[in-house]
Order: structure tokens, then sequence, then C-alpha cells
């Protein structure tokens, strides 16, 4: 009886360390840099069907900071890092592209954080006529997490596109 109380008080302050410890989220695993693997990914059109496209991911605290690297024939196109939070609540950014305007974030983590669910609208105006663009994509790790899998669902003056983009790491 003495010695397991000896045991039990002498682990305690490892096993209290171990319980304040910040967990790592399986999203964790979908940060860093990621490049298209064109001949997985299905959809692409207009000018992304021949782009380069890397995708950068970072994570700090709450915040997912996601910045889509495109390169059409050979030339960067501007991209700017959205930042969304995985705490639940929106979050904002101010583009120029689609539309310029402030497009409203939200992120949610599904299936326990094995699945990332990323929404961005904008409303805005498109040659004179007023439009809201929504996208929503749906991340989630391929591969034993060797892959990223986005399908991306775009929707605009009642017309939808889908595509499947796969990346793999560099």
């Amino acid at each position: 009886m003495i010695i397991t109380l000896l045991i039990c008080w002498l682990t305690l302050p490892h096993r209290i360390a171990a319980s304040q410890a910040p967990n790592p989220q399986p999203v964790d695993a979908m940060t860093g840099t990621w490049v298209l693997d064109r001949s997985r990914s299905e959809g692409l059109t207009g000018g992304l069907n021949g782009a380069e496209i890397q995708l950068v991911v970072e994570r700090q605290g709450v915040e997912l900071s996601v910045e889509q690297v495109v390169r059409i024939r050979g030339r960067q196109v501007p991209a700017q890092p959205l930042r969304y939070r995985l705490d639940g609540r929106d979050s904002t950014a101010e583009v120029v592209r689609p539309l310029a305007g402030t497009l409203e974030l939200a992120a949610r983590l599904l299936e326990k954080g094995r699945v990332l669910d990323l929404k961005s609208t904008i409303s805005g105006d498109d040659q004179g006529k007023p439009v809201t663009l929504e996208t929503r994509e749906t991340w989630e790790l391929i591969e034993k997490g060797a892959q990223l899998q986005i399908v991306r669902v775009r929707e605009w003056n009642g017309r939808t596109q889908q595509s499947k983009l796969v990346f793999r790491r560099p």
C-alpha cells in the first residue's frame, strides 16, 4: 500500500503535465507545403487547367492560414493567405479576387478533426450585375496522410462547379 501511494505521488507531476500538454489534432498533419498532383485531380477549368498549384498551410493556435500559390505559364498569380479560425468563429479578408470586397470565411472540423470543412462567401458586382460566390472545400488526408484531397464546390448565379484536387508533399 505504501509503495503504491509512493508511486502515485512520484508520478503525479508527470501525469498532470501530460494532461495539460496540447494534443496534436489531425488538422495539424495538413499543415506544410503541398503541390497539386494533376494526374489524380479532376475538374480543373480555365487558367487553372494548365497551372502549377502549390498550397501552403500553416497553423498558429486557433488560426489556419491557407495560401494557394498559382503559376500560369511560369508567372505567379498574385495571392494572399486566407486565415480561417478553428474555434467556431468566422473571420473576414479583404480581397480583389475572385471579386473585390470582403470575403467571409468559416471553418469546421468534422469526424473528430479528420475532415476540415472550409467555406468562403463574397458578394459583389460583376460587369454591373450583383453576384454572390460561395466556395465550400472539404479537406481530408488520404493514402495514410501522404496526400491531401480537397473537394471544392463553387456556386454562383445558379451555376455550380465541382473539382477534386489531390496534393502531395514536394
